[in-house]
């Protein structure tokens, strides 16, 4: 009966680990990639520190010996895929460059969402595929109000631009391929060099303007000009007087700038970024920060000439320094797009992080684990507090059951030993054979407890008789010895039973407290963020739920595990009771009164 009692068990065991491994799936994008990594992004105060959200940006994503193993890619790297966090969207990316050789490798992403002052968000690149066919799409990586991106690494001079408006320069007169912050990049000497590109419908910046780029000066320089649209009459001019960067909009007698009070350290790169939005503002920024602001009451002008990169129109007032990665939008960026642009596209990779490399020989892994993960990275503080009371209780619960379960199969075993060899026994009284061997048994236990009392009674007997005969005294004394025993054994095994009561009924309060704090904690990080936001909400709410799954974590083992030791329980109570009984009969029978 034992024996069968434990098979179940175990089959039961086994059949709810063959459920949870069924419903259980491979969060691996797509089989024939052998390799990928995970890329984090981090928006909090230790990473980028950028509050607010962002969407559909084109980050930097730096491969180098150090984070990624160019042996296990192809070697112009067109196996390169880049997925969303949930495994099951393609990113729109293209490479700037890939050299094995010198394992480097430049990757622009666009990137779906980034939350800001958060670092829960991640994408995964996956590699490892010979038989794969490129898959960049450069224009596809940036938004439509991205108009102009030039990496400054084309070959022979050459300046392509990145978006699908192909606003290609049409001369270059300056030095290319110059080491510079990403890749290469262009030097001005400062004698007449500079980059022409055409007018086009897509460079319209009636709505909006934003020019960025990262800038290396040498020495101070008289108003040299980085950007420059101007027809005499009217202008957009991104310009450094001496060391000082400013932003100018001219409109026949109007004209607004921002003042010149930020400074470019000479042999240094600087991020440098300035934003026109029509009616409002004009803003400078300088690594990231805004440096200047001023109001903008007009709109903004369209010159009609070609705009110039390193010069004026005419060839004058020429920049001399590096410049690497510019970039236009027919729109004024946020604050926090600038700073995600200097953050990610900067040499200390404040933004973006790789985190090891994973094969996918094993088919990836566990998407229930992946999840799992997922949900843990976002539970609070007071969220894991709830969790470790309902796993210590349950880890609690657990080892009372196993205890239990273990003490009453051999209380089963032992019983049924002792009571083979009880009932072979003529006199009830006589029971022979090793104590040891019934060192488990509730039954041996209690003969033993009314077999003393008989003893007792017997030596209080008259001495000198052979034989003593049991009064109706004598039995009820015996009768009493044990049912002490019986209540004795009942209240051993019924020991620490309270321990999966308490998990019963307490657990899941202590998930619902749980569940009320975590959604209150949504509540108040909404009223902070003033806004309804997935990084407001995301922390709460998986604090709340996973509370709620704990506490009933605990509860519904607990209550399985109690229902099946209670009946066991009471099946032994029951032959405790009934052996009393025909022990009774028996000695009254062998050694009572006669009638």
């Amino acid at each position: 009966m034992g024996r069968k009692r434990s098979t179940l068990v175990a089959g039961m065991l086994m059949a709810l680990a063959m459920v949870f491994w069924s419903a259980s799936a491979h969060a691996w994008w797509e089989s024939k990639w052998q390799y990928r990594k995970k890329i984090a992004f981090d928006l909090s105060e230790k990473g980028a520190n950028i509050k607010e959200n962002l969407t559909d940006v084109p980050v930097l994503v730096r491969l180098h010996a150090g984070n990624f193993t160019f042996a296990n890619a192809k070697k112009d790297g067109s196996d390169l895929r880049f997925v969303s966090a949930d495994d099951k969207v393609p990113l729109k990316f293209h490479i700037e460059k890939f050299d094995p050789k010198q394992a480097i490798a430049l990757v622009w992403v666009r990137v779906p969402q980034l939350s800001g002052g958060g670092a829960q968000d991640s994408i995964w690149l996956y590699y490892g595929n010979e038989g794969a066919p490129a898959g960049q799409d450069a224009g596809g990586t940036y938004d439509t109000t991205q108009v102009l991106v030039y990496h400054l690494n084309d070959d022979h001079g050459a300046l392509n631009d990145a978006t699908a408006y192909a606003n290609h320069a049409s001369g270059s007169n300056a030095v290319n391929f110059v080491p510079c912050i990403i890749g290469n990049g262009y030097s001005f000497k400062g004698v007449g060099e500079k980059v022409a590109i055409p007018r086009s419908p897509s460079l319209n910046f009636a709505k909006g303007f934003t020019f960025s780029s990262w800038v290396r000066i040498d020495a101070p320089q008289k108003d040299s000009r980085l950007f420059s649209w101007d027809d005499g009459s009217q202008s957009i001019v991104v310009g450094i007087d001496q060391d000082k960067p400013y932003l100018r909009i001219a409109s026949g007698a109007a004209q607004a700038a921002t003042d010149r009070s930020a400074s470019l350290s000479p042999k240094s790169w600087h991020h440098l970024a300035a934003t026109a939005e029509p009616g409002k503002r004009l803003s400078l920024y300088l690594d990231g920060k805004e440096v200047s602001t001023v109001a903008l009451a007009g709109q903004l002008p369209s010159p009609a000439s070609d705009i110039v990169l390193g010069a004026s129109t005419n060839g004058q007032n020429s920049f001399a320094g590096d410049v690497d990665e510019v970039e236009l939008s027919n729109v004024a960026r946020p604050a926090a797009w600038v700073a995600a642009a200097f953050a990610g596209q900067g040499p200390e990779g404040k933004l973006t992080t790789l985190q090891q490399e994973e094969s996918g020989k094993g088919g990836g892994d566990n998407l229930t684990i992946h999840l799992m993960r997922v949900i843990a990275r976002s539970i609070s503080l007071d969220g894991w507090l709830i969790i470790g009371l309902c796993s210590f209780m349950l880890m609690l619960a657990a080892g009372v059951f196993i205890t239990k379960f273990m003490a009453l199969q051999k209380i089963i075993k032992g019983n049924q030993a002792f009571l083979e060899t009880f009932r072979e026994l003529k006199d009830p009284v006589d029971v022979e054979g090793d104590q040891d061997e019934f060192r488990h048994s509730t039954l041996y236990r209690i003969h033993q407890a009314g077999y003393e009392e008989i003893q007792r009674w017997i030596s209080r007997a008259v001495k000198g008789q052979d034989e003593v005969c049991l009064t109706p005294t004598a039995v009820n004394i015996m009768r009493a010895g044990m049912d002490r025993a019986s209540v004795m054994e009942t209240q051993k095994i019924n020991a620490w039973m309270i321990v999966l009561t308490l998990g019963i009924s307490g657990g899941p309060f202590w998930g619902l407290l749980g569940t009320v704090w975590g959604v209150m904690n949504t509540f108040a990080s909404l009223a902070e963020a003033g806004e309804a936001n997935l990084t407001a909400i995301a922390p709460g709410v998986a604090s709340a739920l996973a509370c709620t799954l704990f506490g009933l974590l605990v509860a519904i083992p607990a209550l399985f595990a109690y229902s099946y030791l209670a009946v066991q329980i009471k099946n032994v109570n029951t032959d405790n009771r009934l052996f009393i009984d025909e022990y009774v009969v028996r000695v009254e029978e062998a050694h009572g009164e006669p009638l």
